[in-house]
């Protein structure tokens, strides 16, 4: 009988914690959880190229003739916030990109009638839409667009906790 004496109060101490501990636990939980803000902000553009075999010089000159001076006119028009180039340093076998594109928005509102906004620099550059036309011939031979995604950068921060 004696055995039975230290398992009532063990069981009895069990079911208080379960009662009235473990609902606390969840509405802090819940509580922790609504304490952390989540705001959007840029949306970008990340292109991924293979660079064709030997095309290397082509596509920097390409980039310093064409993509450089578009990129600065759409930044003084307001349509891109910023633009850079990188270069893949841990390829994973010899069919993997080589050269990235970044071409970051303010949001998605500014990817609203963007060939409308594009078009009178990218004309006012190449001087007609034939000369644009041979110049995205020619870079198609330089590269290949292994993939292109839009990305939405998220920024974390904590909220004071409210008060209930």
């Amino acid at each position: 009988m004696r055995k039975y004496w230290i398992l009532v109060p063990s069981m009895l101490l069990l079911l208080l914690v379960c009662v009235f501990v473990l609902p606390w636990a969840h509405v802090a939980a819940q509580q922790a959880a609504g304490s952390v803000k989540v705001t959007p902000t840029t949306v970008t553009r990340v292109i991924l190229l293979k660079i064709t075999p030997g095309q290397r010089p082509a596509l920097d000159q390409d980039v310093m003739d064409n993509l450089v001076p578009i990129y600065e006119e759409e930044k003084k028009a307001g349509i891109l916030a910023n633009y850079s180039f990188f270069n893949n340093v841990t390829t994973d076998n010899p069919n993997d990109w080589g050269f990235g594109i970044i071409l970051t928005y303010a949001n998605y509102a500014a990817l609203d009638n963007l060939g409308d906004r594009t078009d009178p620099i990218t004309l006012k550059h190449y001087g007609s839409v034939a000369q644009r036309q041979a110049a995205a011939d020619r870079r198609n031979q330089t590269a290949t667009v292994v993939s292109s995604r839009l990305t939405r950068e998220v920024r974390y921060s904590r909220q004071g906790m409210a008060s209930n």
